[in-house]
C-alpha cells in the first residue's frame, strides 16, 4: 500500500516538468510536505477540457454516494487487480483519472526491533502516482492505485503506487483513452534507504523526514 508519501516541488517545477498552463494556476498555494498523510491536502494533475491544471485534493476518496466523510478513511488506495469490480471507483476509471504529484514515498518492513520506515524514490525528481478522483459535496478527493511490488522494492513491502513514465503521462490524463489503455506495468527503476522513525508520526514534517539512516 502507500499510506505517506513526500512532495516538496515548487508550483513553478510541477507545471515545467507536466506541461501546465500558469494561468490556470493563478491562485494556488503549494507547501512542500515531507510527511503527507490521509486526510490531508495535496497536488493533483487533473486534465479539464483540454487543459491540465492543479489541485489540491483531499487524500482518502469519498464516493459520490458517500452519506458522510467517514469513507475516506478507507480508500487511501485502490487495487489496480479490483479496481474496475469495486463500486467506489470502477465509474472513475475512465473519466477520472489524475496523477498525485511525488518526490516518494515512505513503507515499513517488520524487523526484530519494530517496524523500520524506508523512503523509496526513483533517480528522477518526481515520482508520478496514478490516482483517481471525485467530488463529493465541496470536497474534491482522491485515492492512489497500487500493484504488486516490482523485485526492486518486494523486499520491503508487497504493494506499491502504480507509477506512470513519461511515455504514459499523456495517455493517463487523456479521457478518451480506456483505462486499460492508459497506462503500461513495467519494472521502475526504484531506489530505497532507511529513514528515522520520526516518519511514523504526521506530526513530523520537515527535511529531517527523509535523511538517511545508512550514512555513517
Amino acid at each position: 500500500m502507500c499510506g505517506r508519501y513526500v512532495n516538496t516541488k515548487k508550483i513553478d517545477d510541477i507545471e515545467k516538468r507536466f506541461n501546465i498552463d500558469r494561468q490556470e494556476n493563478n491562485e494556488l498555494s503549494i507547501s512542500p510536505s515531507y510527511n503527507i498523510s490521509p486526510t490531508q491536502y495535496s497536488p493533483v494533475i487533473v486534465q479539464n477540457s483540454t487543459k491540465r491544471i492543479i489541485k489540491n485534493m483531499h487524500w482518502g476518496l469519498i464516493p459520490s454516494w458517500s452519506k458522510d466523510k467517514k469513507f475516506s478513511s478507507n480508500l487511501i488506495n485502490a487495487r489496480l487487480e479490483t479496481i474496475k469490480e469495486k463500486p467506489s471507483f470502477k465509474n472513475l476509471v475512465d473519466t477520472n483519472r489524475c496523477i498525485v504529484v511525488a518526490n516518494g514515498y515512505y513503507e515499513w518492513t517488520q524487523t526484530d526491533n519494530g517496524k523500520q520506515p524506508f523512503f523509496i524514490h526513483n533517480n528522477d525528481e518526481f515520482l508520478p502516482m496514478a490516482a483517481l478522483w471525485t467530488q463529493w459535496q465541496d470536497i474534491t478527493s482522491f485515492t492512489i492505485i497500487t500493484k504488486s511490488s516490482d523485485l526492486s522494492i518486494k523486499a520491503i513491502h508487497h504493494r506499491m503506487p502504480l507509477i506512470l513514465d513519461d511515455n504514459c503521462i499523456e495517455l493517463y490524463l487523456d479521457h478518451n483513452i480506456s483505462f486499460d489503455q492508459s497506462y503500461k506495468i513495467s519494472e521502475s527503476l526504484l531506489d530505497y534507504y532507511k529513514v528515522a522513525s520520526i516518519v511514523n508520526s504526521p506530526a513530523n514534517n520537515d527535511a529531517s523526514c527523509i535523511d538517511s539512516l545508512d550514512i555513517s
